[in-house]
């Protein structure tokens, strides 16, 4: 028998017919792998603000801001529609006279969405459980903690993942990332969770 000799165009052809596979593959077994990942500090960013200086002065903090964009949340709790409060985020301490890079003016009132304003100094991948972590400084809904982040939107110290069945959807259509979620700029995104 003969040897087979492949010609470099025909070698090329083949590592490409096996590395689309092997794309495809990964991409249809592990969607999430190609995903970024979030960043979670932006919930500790501040815009403005009052920090002290070398001496010891209130100073007003230096903020510039590069990104500027608006999705909008709305939550249900068993049917009930959950108030998002005005000026969440504005104001908190560790941010006094500033604003947290993820904030709220108005509130959402009778079941409509609730702008989110995401201002940042660079362009990051803001996710949706970052709010969570702002709100509950004010005793809002939250994340059960750094390690986990899950949601604990009564704040009664179980994951919400034990006491509903959680669903949400992005523009209308089903999103599983929840609290990963990367926030883009005219995001509708409803959260429902229903008591198992």
């Amino acid at each position: 028998m003969g040897k087979i000799s492949l010609t470099l165009e025909q070698w090329l052809l083949c590592g490409a017919a096996v590395s689309t596979v092997a794309f495809l593959g990964v991409a249809f077994f592990q969607p999430g792998v190609f995903d970024p990942d979030p960043d979670w500090e932006v919930s500790d960013g501040c815009l403005g603000g009052l920090e002290r200086d070398g001496n010891g002065e209130l100073v007003h903090r230096e903020s510039e801001i590069s990104e500027h964009y608006h999705p909008k949340l709305k939550i249900t709790v068993d049917g009930q529609f959950l108030e998002i409060p005005g000026n969440t985020g504005i104001d908190q301490v560790g941010c006094r006279e500033g604003m947290r890079w993820v904030h709220v003016h108005n509130a959402g009132i009778n079941g409509d969405f609730t702008v989110l304003h995401v201002e940042t100094p660079g362009s990051l991948n803001v996710p949706l459980g970052s709010f969570f972590e702002i709100w509950d400084r004010e005793g809002g809904p939250k994340l059960m903690g750094p390690d986990d982040r899950k949601f604990d939107i009564d704040r009664n110290g179980v994951s919400d993942w034990e006491e509903y069945d959680i669903s949400m959807t992005v523009n209308g259509d089903s999103n599983d990332k929840f609290e990963e979620y990367i926030m883009l700029d005219s995001d509708d995104i409803e959260l429902i969770l229903v008591s198992k």
